[in-house]
């Protein structure tokens, strides 16, 4: 992918906006929001693959992970809002400025699906369409081993509240991570309810606000967000217009099965089901 811009963060941070071209005039433009600790670079195949069909895409890297600085910290903390407000408003100017005229979509991968209804819950015209890509509540009911989903998130915050940060690169999930987010994901996971703390407030978005066309896709081989998963966030968005599909690996089809992070890397002809779903939601005259 090519650099785009570079983004100055509140507070001294920094993150970097990188994407491909594709497309022109009344085409769709993508802002793509990573999953959790996990770098935008990684998902340039399916950038690329999009831009082949005509749809330009930009993604940044949130606050700690890929190149963006600093690390999470007990000194360098904050949660769903700031992300929200600080990177994916920031590159939806960029989207919006660099091509200006062109319908917006945000396109959320997993936690980045989270923090793209946030988004939509409490910016108003941010974007006109949502992909939803094996993205789904943590909540504990949704799941089939409810208990040990339950357990395993729970012990992820108090390891965060202790270390004062989340150290998911060397335990093997979610990347290294700030306390407030995990704590805020785990509360999440254990009531459902994704509540959001802001300055000196909490409180779930109102995302019943959302009227827009939703794709909610979920992955085979996908034990991260299982359909309950995704049918439990979904839920949330009350006035969208939503579309269920699943994606797998068509027979005959070169590459790896799909699963929650496959798709990324080999997308196949999922890229173009994607812009076709995208191009007809959006469409301009």
């Amino acid at each position: 992918m090519d650099h785009v811009t570079d983004l100055d963060l509140p507070g001294g941070g920094h993150t970097t906006v990188v994407g491909v071209d594709g497309g022109s005039t009344g085409d769709p433009v993508v802002v793509l929001l990573p999953a959790l600790g996990v770098a935008a670079g990684y998902y340039g195949p399916f950038v690329k693959a999009l831009a082949a069909e005509g749809v330009a895409t930009l993604v940044a890297d949130f606050p700690g992970q890929g190149v963006s600085r600093p690390f999470a910290s007990r000194r360098h903390d904050f949660g769903y809002a700031a992300v929200s407000d600080d990177v994916v408003a920031a590159t939806v100017a960029v989207a919006k400025e660099r091509y200006a005229g062109r319908p917006v979509a945000l396109l959320g991968h997993s936690f980045g699906g989270q923090v793209a209804m946030v988004h939509l819950a409490t910016h108003a015209s941010a974007a006109g369409a949502l992909v939803l890509v094996g993205s789904g509540s943590p909540y504990w009911r949704g799941y089939p081993r409810r208990i040990k989903l339950l357990a395993q998130t729970q012990s992820v915050a108090a390891i965060a509240w202790v270390r004062g940060h989340w150290p998911g690169h060397r335990l093997g999930f979610g990347g290294r991570q700030p306390r407030q987010l995990i704590r805020e994901w785990a509360r999440f996971a254990r009531r459902g309810d994704l509540i959001v703390e802001k300055g000196s407030g909490a409180g779930e978005p109102d995302f019943s606000s959302v009227n827009i066309p939703v794709l909610a896709v979920a992955l085979d081989n996908d034990d991260l967000a299982p359909q309950g998963s995704i049918d439990n966030l979904v839920a949330k968005l009350q006035a969208a217009q939503v579309e269920h599909r699943f994606a797998t690996r068509p027979e005959g089809e070169d590459g790896p099965p799909f699963d929650h992070f496959v798709w990324a890397r080999h997308p196949g002809g999922f890229a173009q089901d994607v812009a076709s779903w995208l191009k007809r939601v959006l469409r301009t005259t």
